[in-house]
């Protein structure tokens, strides 16, 4: 799915910006986080006629090398497919 859309968002957290001030809880709030802009990007998508799937199930280490980030420090929460339904990236 994700290697025919369109477009592929991609939500990480830095998460030493919100350690310093949550501690341990800081993994919980980043993660919420994400699922919030999740779900308003999958509100908008719909109100705009669009197709989109969530994804959190991923190869972390790998979708972490493929945005450069060292999977520590920043790591990737959750991917979000946008397209047309029924169409795929050359549609």
């Amino acid at each position: 799915m994700c290697a025919s859309a369109p477009i592929v968002l991609t939500w990480t957290a830095m998460f030493e910006r919100c350690r310093w001030k949550y501690g341990e809880r800081a993994y919980r709030y980043v993660y919420l986080d994400a699922g919030h802009v999740a779900q308003n990007h999958a509100l908008a998508a719909v109100s705009l006629g669009l197709g989109n799937c969530q994804i959190a199930a991923t190869f972390d280490d790998e979708v972490n090398e493929l945005l450069g980030v060292d999977g520590e420090e920043e790591s990737a929460l959750c991917m979000s497919v946008v397209g047309r339904p029924g169409k795929g990236a050359n549609d």
